[in-house]
């Protein structure tokens, strides 16, 4: 939300505008008015809004088909704000692997993580890619595929069948256009250069941290 210089006096404040979220997923519309809930999940917490289906849009243009469901919030935006803030405030940080296999370019990037959000780190160079174990529980993956060559395909591969590693975005650091191109045509969630720029990094992470790892639509 946007405020904007207007002639409305402090005094008498807009009104506010409805919260509503926009979800697009595979399956039926449901019909308007049904309750839903939206849950907002951290690593220390979680919050969950109420609120109604106000209206469906089938798209049958592609395939598979998608349905649009927009879905209006019980409380009022301050109030989102503040579960939202509260739930920042309570985050405790999260587990980052970053895989090079030479210590400059982890140390690097190591070091931008720390400026942008509050990490954990699991360190893999080549010897360690093949480690049994080795990735563990992680919720971001910086792979610098300049340095770990094929390993490093191989170890998104890994990522992918990980049980406790799939939803993680992975995001892929090559210094060739050509490796950036493979690298999203593989299903990277994002592909920079090498070494990237800090505000590059920091967009990208942010992306891929604010999406949803999982929606789950019921009835």
């Amino acid at each position: 939300m946007t405020a904007t210089r207007g002639s409305v006096s402090e005094a008498t404040p807009p009104p506010r505008a409805p919260v509503t979220v926009e979800l697009r997923y595979r399956s039926a519309p449901l019909r308007n008015g049904t309750p839903a809930e939206l849950r907002l999940t951290a690593p220390a917490s979680a919050m969950v809004l109420s609120g109604v289906v106000t209206a469906t849009r089938a798209d049958s243009g592609g395939r598979p088909q998608f349905a649009t469901m927009d879905v209006k919030l019980n409380p009022p935006g301050e109030a989102i704000g503040a579960a939202v803030d509260r739930l920042a405030f309570e985050f405790r940080g999260i587990t980052a692997l970053v895989a090079a296999s030479q210590a400059a370019p982890r140390a690097h990037l190591i070091r931008y993580l720390r400026a942008i959000i509050n990490c954990r780190f699991v360190e893999l160079d080549q010897k360690r890619l093949a480690e049994p174990g080795a990735i563990g529980n992680i919720d971001l993956a910086l792979v610098d595929l300049d340095s770990s060559g094929p390993a490093g395909y191989e170890l998104y591969a890994q990522l992918r069948q990980h049980a406790e590693a799939r939803t993680a975005p992975v995001l892929a650091l090559a210094q060739s256009e050509r490796d950036r191109v493979r690298a999203a045509s593989l299903g990277f969630d994002e592909a920079l250069s090498n070494p990237p720029a800090f505000a590059e990094l920091q967009a990208a992470t942010l992306r891929c941290l604010g999406r949803p790892s999982l929606v789950v639509v019921g009835s």
